[in-house]
């Protein structure tokens, strides 16, 4: 192991004398109390991190998730602690119950485990909703011969992008692709693995198909590392009925253009409304999936064009969760709610039309009809001899919801009856995803079990080492280190602080300045939010009447129960600082994720300057939008350097398709280059110390 903790004590101290007069200048201008105005409030703030932070400090390993330590609603307790609390409130601190009556989670090992075998083997999603309406799984079947050859191909090899190439033509939306065209799957092969990644033989999906990768170089599997190249838009429009999302994009049923031969029913006021064309709809989904770049998917039923990048899980103290910080509330600090999303309001289609008047703007029974006239399965969909209700076509071929959209999950106390549930802070659909406790689900087990033990498995993840010879050569020359100092000095420590380079602060648009689209996603649900409750973790499921409920605490991350979290309540958007760690392998960068840089975009002088030289490798239309992934050194000059980041945000607005979807690479204007007083030197070393930030930055 190579240490590089040798740092130049006199630059530090004169860095340090010069903060220390800073100050005092600074605090010459106070009132009598000694508060300082609001134009200098932020620079004190700076500068007192300067004064206590080192870049020894930010070089050292970061702490652990304790193993036999106590969650409480985002709290960590010691075993002493827990069982005071157990003991105030007046139970048997040496039963189990005690404690998952209260709402706490142990940290064991075996709970690592099974949550690792929820994440990488459940599948995601309804059967009903996911498969026989929209046909996710139709859709990887009917490519999965070409998949079958293309793993065949790699003898064994292993890929961390698995090119197809198609036995025959398809059409999705308007493009044709004809027989041998080549298909980037984006789907990861571990070597003499017979089946991507996060992909079962049923051809179901799982947590680590979008949250697993193989190392490119050394084809080693990396967990909790984003599967950045994931072709997300192909495996949609493949569905035959990917018009069933419709409300993940900007699409209006009633526009003029999608009418034809839609289907005719009765809408909630007992209207008769005819449904947009079948074959037109599908065809506008489709082609607006299809300019979604690699890497990035669409889930919150917003009707915005907000597509997300898939994010990394080193998720151990670097909530609030999303990339607006929405998941805050609950265990975990919010972890087990974006854990239970991803399987229930992030995917289910079906249930996301309770609220569509209110949130969406369109009639239940019209949202409910663009899904059903087209299922995938013909017996789910729409009678052609009669007119109908399609809620009530809904109940008559599935009489038993928990059969159908509600498999495997429950609803919320408090929050009323489906198809009527109010949202909450914690669940953004009223539903929460626990499988039945008796049965042989791989997630089977008492309320919330699973998305417990799936909270505890990432919050074990690190980010993996970077061992490429380029970080080594850096750690040995003092470049990481000397790129510490410049972090301190550039001020980036007074957001992305602490050994795990974040504030968990949601800052609202305006400081950030990136597009506001994907902070917007859950403004409209604030005014039907209502007090986040849950069953305690003693209850089994089904839910048996009479069981104890839970008020979630949200003091301190809400103003009130009802509300978003503090920062995203009230504003225009908001996005959460993230944390940095694994950055050497989380390209493309920033909110949106159109920070990108193809290798070999750049030439790199030894006395860290730069040029261009293929400006063809610039953004996401030379990056992800050909399914290739972004260098990280070479992104991350554009994330700092304001020259560099204006050609790649001319480059992504030059190319309609991300106009349409709001990626541009645009905000988080903190720069350090020549502008902002820095060397091109100085730059290349912080370049070097954030592609360095794994478990333990100061070592190789």
């Amino acid at each position: 192991m190579r240490s590089i903790l040798d740092l130049s004590n006199s630059r530090r101290a004169v860095e340090r004398r010069a903060c220390i007069a800073t100050m005092v200048s600074l605090f010459a201008c106070t009132d009598e109390a000694g508060r300082v105005g609001p134009e200098l409030a932020d620079q004190v703030h700076a500068n007192r991190q300067l004064l206590e932070v080192s870049a020894e400090d930010l070089l050292q390993p970061a702490p652990t998730q304790p193993v036999g330590s106590y969650d409480h609603f985002g709290e960590l307790l010691s075993p002493r602690q827990a069982a005071r609390r157990v003991l105030r409130a007046g139970l048997n601190p040496f039963r189990p119950s005690s404690y998952e009556r209260l709402g706490m989670v142990r940290i064991t090992r075996s709970l690592i485990a099974r949550g690792k075998l929820i994440f990488e083997q459940e599948e995601i999603g309804d059967a009903f909703g996911l498969q026989e309406v929209f046909g996710f799984r139709d859709g990887i079947v009917s490519v999965l011969p070409e998949i079958a050859v293309a793993i065949l191909k790699l003898r064994g090899e292993g890929t961390s992008n698995l090119r197809i190439e198609l036995q025959k033509s398809i059409t999705l939306g308007s493009r044709v692709f004809p027989e041998g065209s080549e298909i980037a799957t984006g789907f990861d092969v571990e070597p003499g693995a017979l089946l991507p990644i996060g992909v079962r033989l049923d051809g179901n999906i799982t947590c680590a198909v979008c949250h697993s990768a193989v190392d490119p170089v050394t084809k080693e599997r990396l967990d909790g590392v984003p599967n950045g190249d994931l072709n997300v838009a192909a495996l949609i429009a493949l569905a035959p009925n990917s018009a069933a999302g419709f409300a993940r994009l900007a699409i209006d049923p009633a526009d003029p253009a999608l009418q034809g031969n839609g289907l005719t029913i009765e809408n909630s006021e007992g209207q008769l409304v005819q449904l947009p064309d079948p074959t037109a709809i599908e065809q506008r989904m489709d082609d607006l999936v299809l300019t979604v770049p690699a890497g990035n998917f669409e889930s919150s039923p917003d009707r915005i064009n907000n597509t997300t990048q898939i994010p990394s899980v080193f998720t151990w103290r670097s909530g609030p969760f999303g990339w607006d910080g929405n998941f805050a509330v609950g265990p975990f600090g919010g972890l087990s709610a974006i854990n239970s999303a991803v399987h229930s309001s992030e995917i289910n289609l079906l249930a996301a039309g309770q609220n569509s008047a209110e949130i969406l703007g369109i009639d239940p029974e019209v949202y409910l009809g663009v899904l059903l006239q087209n299922a995938a399965d013909p017996g789910a969909r729409l009678p052609t001899d009669r007119v109908v209700r399609p809620s009530e076509w809904l109940r008559q071929i599935e009489p038993d919801p928990n059969r159908a959209e509600l498999e495997d999950q429950v609803p919320a106390p408090g929050l009323g009856e489906y198809p009527n549930l109010a949202p909450s802070s914690f669940t953004y659909n009223g539903l929460v995803f626990s499988p039945k406790t008796r049965s042989f689900d791989l997630a089977a087990g008492k309320f919330m079990r699973a998305v417990n033990a799936m909270a505890v498995y990432q919050n074990s993840l690190l980010p993996p080492a970077n061992r490429s010879a380029e970080n080594e050569a850096a750690l040995a020359s003092g470049s990481v280190a000397r790129g510490a100092e410049v972090f301190i000095r550039a001020q980036c420590t007074s957001c992305h602080s602490g050994p795990f380079f974040t504030d968990n602060t949601i800052h609202p648009v305006e400081t950030v300045g990136s597009n506001p689209a994907r902070g917007q996603s859950r403004l409209g649900l604030e005014p039907f939010l209502r007090a986040p409750k849950l069953y305690s973790f003693d209850t089994r499921v089904p839910i048996p009447g009479g069981s104890n409920v839970i008020d979630v605490p949200t003091e301190g991350i809400t103003e009130t129960p009802t509300s978003l979290p503090i920062g995203l309540s009230g504003s225009n958007g908001a996005y959460k600082t993230p944390s940095l760690r694994g950055l050497a392998f989380s390209a493309p960068y920033l909110h949106d994720g159109g920070v990108a840089v193809r290798a070999g975009a750049l030439r790199v002088e030894p006395d860290g300057s730069f040029s261009i030289v293929d400006p063809t490798g610039l953004g996401l239309p030379g990056t992800l939008s050909q399914s290739i992934m972004p260098d990280a050194a070479s992104s991350l000059r554009a994330l700092l350097d304001r020259t560099l980041r204006g050609a790649v945000v001319a480059t992504n607005q030059a190319f309609p398709a991300l106009v349409i979807s709001n990626l541009s690479g645009e905000g988080h204007d903190f720069y350090v280059d020549q502008a902002a007083g820095f060397t091109a030197q100085e730059q290349a070393d912080l370049v070097n110390f954030l592609l360095a930030l794994d478990d333990n930055p100061g070592e190789f």
